[in-house]
């Protein structure tokens, strides 16, 4: 995968934002949608069509949460130990988030319903506007406004962040990331 592509870091980091957006009116947990931006498309084989990459995600979350990772098994410290730091309700929440996000539209828990949101507020990269009706959170919180934002964010690449943040995360210098 190409970490600039539809969804590599860029895609990861709007997701990420997006999602403390949401999480700010949905009192979804901040932990679950940090981790479920950088870990929902993580295991696509590519940028098409890959209807089973959240279900891989997903168990990969199982194999780190019951200590089960193999030689090829991909997972900085960090992110391991955050997993592993998630109660049973949070790492419930982030597995069924990862496994569920391409195939149901809403469900029953207001963080896996923020994390879609949060993925479905970046639907530009692929050319669509986010649609609200597809989006499991209050219609008053998605106001065009708000969805045009995401918008602009998108189109934006990564001009709209904070490199000091980024750089932090990921290692990564916006400028230039923007330029490469």
């Amino acid at each position: 995968m190409e970490p600039w592509g539809l969804h590599g870091i860029a895609h990861w980091w709007r997701v990420r934002h997006n999602g403390l957006l949401v999480a700010a009116h949905t009192g979804a947990d901040t932990r679950v949608v940090r981790l479920f931006a950088l870990i929902h498309d993580s295991f696509r084989e590519d940028d098409g069509h890959d209807p089973l990459h959240g279900l891989r995600a997903a168990k990969w979350l199982a194999r780190v949460r019951q200590g089960e990772l193999q030689e090829n098994d991909v997972a900085c410290a960090s992110t391991r130990a955050a997993i592993e730091s998630l109660d049973d309700v949070g790492f419930d929440q982030l597995h069924r988030a990862c496994e569920l996000h391409t195939s149901s539209i809403t469900t029953d828990d207001a963080t896996i319903n923020t994390c879609f949101a949060a993925d479905r507020l970046d639907l530009a990269r692929v050319g669509f506007r986010p649609d609200p009706r597809l989006i499991p959170v209050d219609r008053a919180l998605l106001t065009d406004a708000f969805i045009d934002a995401a918008m602009r964010r998108t189109v934006g690449r990564l001009g709209w962040i904070e490199n000091d943040e980024f750089l932090q995360a990921w290692g990564i210098d916006v400028d230039l990331a923007e330029r490469g």
